[in-house]
């Protein structure tokens, strides 16, 4: 990646945190932010039959897309691309549960919530899937994701080009119970397969 596109990228970023109030689980130590809100999607049903109801308090998770920009730097091969991302994931969850857990409203909260294209492989993780409608708002996030992809794939545009009807934007979500069994001090560890 351009050493100055990274860099206006950072203070982007910047901008963007602040706007949207998303919360560091560990600045520089972490691939998620987060922000507790109230869910307003459709039902979902949790792979361990727990349900996530509109109003319910979530935690909103995002993968913090310039820090792994950042990781990416120099990295050519799409293979080393993809291990990289699991492996950072698989370093965050821990993490992210520790900081959860330590939130003054954890005990209201339902689960964990995020949307991405990146869905592929997750269900080993914990995470269930369904699809997003696709109004304005999901339509924005997709275009500014497959520009997030662009950007950080070392193939870039024909990768984008290739893959635009094999990438759809997908709601990824685990109940908080799930999150600490897998994830949480003492936790039953998955085995980081798929991704």
């Amino acid at each position: 990646m351009n050493a100055s596109l990274l860099w206006l990228w950072g203070h982007w970023d910047s901008i963007y945190q602040r706007c949207t109030r998303l919360q560091y689980v560990d600045k520089g130590n972490n691939i998620f932010r987060i922000v507790l809100l109230r869910y307003r999607g459709e039902p979902l049903v949790t792979s361990d039959e727990h349900m996530i109801c509109p109003g319910d308090l979530i935690v909103k998770l995002h993968i913090h897309n310039y820090y792994f920009a950042t990781l990416c730097k120099g990295v050519k091969d799409e293979l080393r691309l993809v291990l990289l991302l699991r492996r950072h994931i698989m370093q965050s969850m821990p993490k992210l549960t520790a900081y959860l857990e330590k939130l003054e409203r954890w005990e209201e909260v339902k689960g964990i919530v995020g949307t991405t294209m990146l869905h592929k492989g997750v269900e080993p993780l914990g995470f269930s899937i369904s699809d997003v409608p696709m109004n304005w708002f999901f339509r924005y996030k997709r275009w500014y994701l497959r520009l997030m992809l662009r950007i950080i794939h070392p193939d870039g545009k024909d990768r984008v080009q290739r893959l635009k009807q094999d990438m759809p934007l997908k709601r990824v979500y685990m109940s908080k119970e799930q999150l600490l069994y897998r994830y949480g001090s003492g936790a039953h560890q998955p085995t980081g397969e798929g991704l």
